[in-house]
C-alpha cells in the first residue's frame, strides 16, 4: 500500500511538471495579445510565477490517483460478496460444527487475497468458538466493522489534506502576486510598467481560480469514494450478521 502511494506521488510529480512545461512551451510561441495566451497564462504559462499552478496540478493529480487506488480496493472487496462465503438460503441454520468449518474455510481463503469480509467472518467464528455466545459474537462483528471504518478514514486523511492544501496554495499565489504587483507599481509610471503590474495581478488571481476549480473537482470524487467505502463497511456488517450470526443455533447454558 505504501508502495502504491509512492508510485502515485512520482506519477503526479512527473505529470504536473510535463504538463507545466508543455503549457509554457505553447505560451512562448503564442501572441500575448491573443485570447489563447490568456488561457495559457491562466493555466500557468508564465514561469516562474506559473509554478504555483504546477504545484496545484501535482496535488490534484495525486489526490485523484489516490482516489482511484482506493476505488480499486473497494472493487476488490465488493467482489468478495459474490464468492458465496456464507450460506444465503432462507431459514438456513448453522450449528457449532458448521461455524468451525466456516472458520477453517476462511483461514484457507485468507492465505490468498486478504478480503475484509473474510477477516470479519473469521473473527466472528473465532469469538463464537471461544465462548459459544451469539451476543458476544455480534458485538465482535460490530466492533470489527467500526475498526475497519476508522482505519479507512485514517487512510483517507492525506486526500483530505490535499483537498485543503490546493486552495491554500492558490491563496498563497494570490498574496505573492499582489505583493509583486504593488512593488512594481511603486517603481513604474510608463504604460509598459502599468501593463506589467496588470499582468502580475492576472497571475495573482489566476492561481486562486485554478486552485478552487481543482479543489471542487477533487472534493466531488472524494465524497463519492467516502460514500462507497462507508456502504462497503455497512454491507460487510450486514452480510455477516444476516448470514452467520443470526443463523447460529446454540442452546445457551442455563
Amino acid at each position: 500500500m505504501k508502495s502504491g502511494k509512492l508510485i502515485n506521488l512520482l506519477i503526479s510529480l512527473v505529470a504536473a511538471i510535463v504538463f507545466g512545461l508543455i503549457v509554457y512551451g505553447i505560451g512562448s510561441v503564442v501572441s500575448e495579445e491573443s485570447g489563447a495566451y490568456r488561457l495559457l497564462e491562466l493555466m500557468g504559462a508564465n514561469l516562474p510565477s506559473g509554478f504555483i499552478q504546477i504545484l496545484t496540478y501535482f496535488l490534484f493529480l495525486y489526490g485523484i490517483l489516490e482516489i482511484l487506488r482506493m476505488n480499486r480496493q473497494a472493487n476488490l472487496e465488493e467482489h468478495a460478496f459474490s464468492l458465496g462465503l456464507l450460506p444465503e438460503q432462507e431459514q438456513y441454520v448453522l450449528s457449532a460444527e458448521d461455524v468451525a468449518q466456516i472458520k477453517l474455510k476462511m483461514v484457507e481463503l485468507g492465505r490468498g487475497t486478504p478480503y475484509l469480509l473474510v477477516e470479519t467472518i473469521k473473527r466472528a467464528c473465532t469469538q463464537f468458538r471461544a465462548n459459544k455466545s451469539v451476543a458476544e459474537t455480534l458485538d465482535v462483528v460490530s466492533a470489527h466493522t467500526n475498526l475497519l471504518s476508522r482505519n479507512s478514514d485514517s487512510e483517507q486523511a492525506l486526500i483530505r489534506y490535499v483537498a485543503w492544501a490546493i486552495p491554500s496554495i492558490g491563496f498563497i499565489g494570490t498574496v505573492i502576486g499582489i505583493a509583486s504587483s504593488l512593488g512594481a507599481a511603486n517603481q513604474v509610471t510608463t504604460q509598459e510598467g502599468i501593463k506589467a503590474v496588470t499582468s502580475l495581478l492576472n497571475v495573482a488571481f489566476d492561481t486562486t481560480l485554478v486552485a478552487l476549480i481543482l479543489s471542487i473537482v477533487l472534493m466531488f470524487f472524494y465524497h463519492l469514494l467516502q460514500e462507497r467505502v462507508e456502504k462497503l463497511h455497512a454491507n460487510i456488517e450486514d452480510y455477516v450478521m444476516e448470514n452467520l450470526v443470526n443463523r447460529i443455533y446454540h442452546r445457551e447454558p442455563v
